[in-house]
């Protein structure tokens, strides 16, 4: 499912901007993020984002955390009506 996962992240990043843009790290959490969002109708949403805020917490300052927050919300806007 990862172009399906690609696809769904690419078309809710800034206009001129692409996924290869993104280093490793950022790539990985929100594919996992949107996995979640699209295979795991059972986890809430605001679980699934919460916990890749976190994990991104981890790994970047809280520019690139609240990035995940707003990306991940759009893509569940998006596959989670």
């Amino acid at each position: 499912r990862a172009d399906e996962l690609d696809a769904l992240i690419a078309k809710r990043l800034a206009q001129g901007w692409s996924l290869a843009r993104l280093d490793k790290p950022m790539r990985q959490i929100l594919r996992a993020g949107a996995y979640e969002l699209v295979a795991r109708i059972d986890v809430p949403t605001a679980s699934v984002i919460s916990e890749y805020v976190d994990v991104a917490h981890a790994f970047y300052d809280k520019r690139e955390a609240a990035f995940v927050n707003g990306l991940l919300d759009a893509v569940a806007r998006d596959v989670r009506r």
